[in-house]
């Protein structure tokens, strides 16, 4: 109680983080089976949010248990929690014993998006790029606004098709559950969707790309950094005789390191040419595919009969829209649907009558299909 009222919260909780990351850094340098004895192995720590609470669980062999739960003040995942819930939180952590496991995060259902994408074989070599200029296309949100992960679904060799299992979120709410987690002291390393009924559902890593490569460079910074140490105090209590054979060893492990990483380079600019060229490629047989406005507007032209008139013509998206009079507009439908150029033709409006033309207002709506490959 006296340490609670002395200490102030900021410093306890930055002390109990430092412990974590000490501990956690110490166990990876053991070997496995050593470390294998000292803390148990195949744990996870998996936070699920619901609407207005977050329940902790441990993942280990297959199966969760739940350690914990706390109520959210703010339901939609507040970025700045208060002192006494990240106290309640590290209290579930340490009744638990799921200090320096990895955390995964399990978002509600109704904060994620997910959808069958159906795409060309070819896409699948960059597939990440590809769904991400489809991205405005299949969903309500841009590319640099969400995060998203994927699956191949299943695939038709005959048409040269795939379908891919998108799963997209807000990047705004992936944000504010990386802070949240980092506020509670929780080292996140993955973000899933919750609602899942069966074991078929694969994980999906809805963690921001950026945010994956960053903890796993200062990961590796870190690994490294506590290596050095260890090996430079073991080297001057023990062999000490050998600094000046150590120091030329890490000379020359230096000069390897930039090495590799001169060749690293060059394997990555090889990398970003077949890649641009392969989504070249793709984004050129996709312009292919589709119908010119030329070809649109010459067959309407060719179709519709010499006592219509048109006044706007609109194609988007492969959506065609043609308005104007007509003194049968009734049989617009059929003359369009004759050509195979067009499918699910419909009035998007009533006809109506107008008085001083003496014809009929109409306004058509069709799909324009593609060209056959």
């Amino acid at each position: 109680m006296i340490s609670s009222i002395l200490i102030p919260l900021s410093l306890r909780q930055g002390a109990v983080r430092f412990w974590r990351w000490w501990t956690g850094e110490l166990l990876a340098l053991l070997p496995a089976r050593v470390r294998d004895r000292v803390v148990p192995t195949g744990q996870r720590l998996v936070v699920d949010f619901s609407n207005d609470k977050a329940h902790f669980l441990r993942s280990k062999g297959g199966s969760l248990k739940r350690v914990g739960s706390i109520f959210l003040d703010d339901p939609e995942l507040a970025a700045a929690p208060p002192g006494a819930q990240i106290q309640a939180v590290h209290r579930i952590i340490d009744r638990a014993g799921l200090h320096g496991v990895g955390g995964l995060v399990r978002l509600p259902r109704d904060k994620v998006l997910r959808r069958v994408v159906d795409l060309p074989a070819a896409a699948a070599e960059n597939l990440r790029e590809v769904l991400g200029f489809e991205m405005d296309r299949q969903t309500p949100f841009k590319a640099d606004e969400v995060c998203f992960d994927f699956r191949i679904r299943g695939q038709d060799p005959q048409r040269k098709r795939i379908k891919v299992d998108l799963v997209v979120v807000p990047r705004d709410v992936v944000d504010r559950v990386m802070r949240l987690a980092d506020a509670w002291g929780v080292d996140l390393d993955l973000v899933d969707m919750g609602g899942k009924t069966t074991q078929e559902d694969q994980l999906f890593d809805l963690l921001p790309r950026a945010s994956r490569a960053a903890r796993g460079q200062v990961r590796r910074r870190l690994s490294f950094a506590s290596g050095v140490l260890c090996a430079a105090l073991l080297s001057a209590a023990v062999y000490l005789p050998l600094q000046t054979k150590r120091d030329d060893l890490t000379s020359l492990e230096a000069e390897l390191a930039r090495a590799r990483a001169d060749a690293g380079k060059v394997d990555e600019m090889r990398q970003q040419v077949e890649d641009l060229t392969t989504r070249g490629r793709f984004v050129v047989e996709l312009k292919g595919k589709q119908r010119t406005a030329t070809e649109v507007l010459n067959e309407v032209t060719r179709l519709l009969p010499d006592t219509t008139w048109v006044l706007k013509f609109g194609l988007r998206n492969n959506k065609l829209s043609v308005s104007g009079y007509s003194g049968k507009p009734s049989a617009l439908i059929g003359l369009l649907e004759d050509s195979e150029m067009f499918a699910s033709v419909r009035f998007s409006s009533p006809v109506t009558m107008d008085q001083k033309v003496g014809l009929e207002r109409f306004n058509l709506t069709a799909t324009v299909s593609g060209r056959e490959s």
